[in-house]
């Protein structure tokens, strides 16, 4: 039995990387997934992706950091999926420099995007998830946002305040919305290889595992939790 059948998750940034991954995972489960991006390609190959598993997509263009664009993608999700249920806020930016050689456009670019473009999608999907009795939000972060790194200074300032949101927002929200925030090591993804040449062990799929877990109803994971990932779960034997 598919434990998300007939619930709908938005997934921001859900055109590539661990956003796609999350898109994927969920709709296995049986979930309708609304997929959230810049880039019409992405969410059209996502969506076929979603579609090839058997589960409903709804795509839509918007940009986070921009509320009326924020506005319209959950008034579009009402008005074709009638119910939000969990809300996965992926998008995310880094740029990656010395404090002195960051501009203010790259430090606003991370802060609109991984800080601002949480709590719209928050603000505006709150008053329909209250309604799910599988209410869920749960926030993309990093472990950046757990321990500072050089050359990533406004990155993880960013994510800090996403991780102090999640604990936040669990207290505001107790019994009513299970929020929670994830935060990846380094993760096999364009982002990551923008910034190192190494190749990670980590891949997307292992995150969407994890929010997998957080989103199912049965969950027993405490809101609030800032849940770190840094290695691929152990196969059972």
């Amino acid at each position: 039995m598919m434990s998300l059948k007939g619930q709908t998750a938005i997934v921001t940034g859900g055109g590539r990387g661990i956003g796609r991954a999350v898109c994927l995972s969920l709709a296995k489960e049986g979930a309708n997934i609304v997929i959230v991006a810049r880039h019409r390609e992405e969410i059209e190959e996502t969506a076929r992706m979603v579609k090839n598993i058997g589960s409903r997509s709804l795509e839509v263009l918007a940009d986070v950091r921009n509320e009326a664009e924020v506005e319209g993608m959950i008034l579009k999700t009402i008005e074709k999926c009638e119910r939000i249920d969990i809300l996965v806020n992926n998008a995310g930016i880094a740029h990656m420099n010395p404090i002195e050689e960051t501009s203010i456009e790259e430090y606003d670019e991370m802060m609109d995007t991984n800080v601002k473009g949480t709590f719209l999608c928050t603000k505006h999907a709150v008053p329909y998830l209250e309604k799910s009795e599988n209410g869920k939000i749960i926030n993309i972060s990093s472990g950046a946002g757990k321990h500072g790194l050089s050359d990533l200074s406004a990155y993880c300032a960013s994510k800090f305040a996403v991780n102090g949101m999640t604990e936040a927002l669990a207290s505001e929200l107790s019994g009513r919305v299970m929020v929670y925030s994830v935060c990846p090591g380094a993760v096999d993804t364009e982002m990551y290889h923008s910034m190192f040449p190494e190749k990670p062990v980590l891949k997307p799929e292992h995150v969407a595992e994890k929010v997998l877990e957080l989103a199912l109803p049965e969950s027993n994971i405490i809101s609030g939790s800032v849940i770190e990932v840094y290695s691929p779960p152990i196969p059972l034997l």
